[in-house]
């Protein structure tokens, strides 16, 4: 696989899981403030904190699946 296309899937995976979370936050953000009531964070942090996560999971999987395949 070439550099440029392995950039362009990064890219892509990256595009698709920020618009996915983009759109997803909001509901995620009331769902976790109704299961954990006692720890109140900023809406924003708490949605920060959710991306941070799920991008790194899948930015990881990624990775992982990539250098699995070229080794």
């Amino acid at each position: 696989m070439s550099r440029a296309v392995a950039i362009f899937i990064f890219w892509a995976i990256g595009f698709a899981v920020g618009s996915a979370g983009y759109l997803m936050v909001p509901n995620a953000v009331s769902w976790l403030g109704s299961i954990l009531p006692e720890i109140v964070l900023n809406q924003a942090i708490l949605g920060s904190i959710l991306a941070g996560i799920v991008g790194s999971a899948v930015s990881t999987f990624a990775v992982v699946t990539w250098a699995s395949r070229t080794s």
